[in-house]
């Protein structure tokens, strides 16, 4: 398992804060929220998910990700 810092963002505000152990980023948004994610696009309010470990990211395993509520838009 993997550790995880979840954000709930409007637009560049924060608006919560979760901490959360799971095996892929996507898991740890829907762990820490309860709902189904996807990719966030272009959404105003949406989840950033960094990944807390000491590898430092690449190109190819990036360590921050964005996602949205599944059928939110906006």
């Amino acid at each position: 398992m993997r550790a995880y810092r979840v954000e709930e963002l409007d637009g560049e505000t924060v608006l919560a804060s979760h901490a959360v152990e799971a095996m892929a980023p996507y898991e740890a948004a829907r762990k820490a929220l309860g709902v189904e994610v996807t990719l966030r696009g272009d959404a105003d309010k949406w989840i950033r998910v960094i990944e807390l470990t000491d590898k430092p990211p690449t190109r190819l395993r990036p360590g921050v990700f964005e996602f949205k509520v599944v059928g939110r838009r906006g």
